[in-house]
């Protein structure tokens, strides 16, 4: 008696066309992530401010070419008001937000030493 089952006669690999319901993209809602490194003028309220609406009016470009309007608005009013929000620190900390139809975070990320490799003395 073999231990495994008989081979499943194989069928082919069903095509976007038999799912007329189905969008075609693998996630029909924009999204916005804007992942911003630390730079000296984030030190100051206005750099930081021109430099996060740069990024913003950037983000937005790219989402009117994909998307409808309709769609894209609230993301970008919902961008518009956390920016709105984000006030300088003397901290070097860089920056990611990210805003979708149904949330909208703000993370903080402090830097990391620079790691250096030690070799045993041996080798050097």
């Amino acid at each position: 008696m073999p231990i495994f089952p008989p081979a499943a006669k194989l069928t082919s690999m069903k095509k976007p066309t038999h799912y007329p319901g189905m969008p075609n993209e693998a996630n029909p809602f924009p999204m916005i992530s804007l992942v911003i490194p630390f730079e000296a003028k984030m030190h100051k309220q206005d750099g930081l401010f021109n430099l996060l609406t740069s990024a913003a009016d950037k983000a937005e470009k790219e989402l009117t070419s994909k998307y409808d309007e309709e769609r894209v608005r609230p993301l970008i009013i919902k961008l518009r008001h956390l920016i709105a929000g984000i006030s300088c620190s003397k901290d070097e900390k860089s920056l990611c937000i990210l805003v979708s139809t149904t949330t909208e975070k703000l993370y903080y990320f402090t830097p990391t030493k620079i790691l250096q490799n030690q070799f045993p003395s041996s080798l050097k």
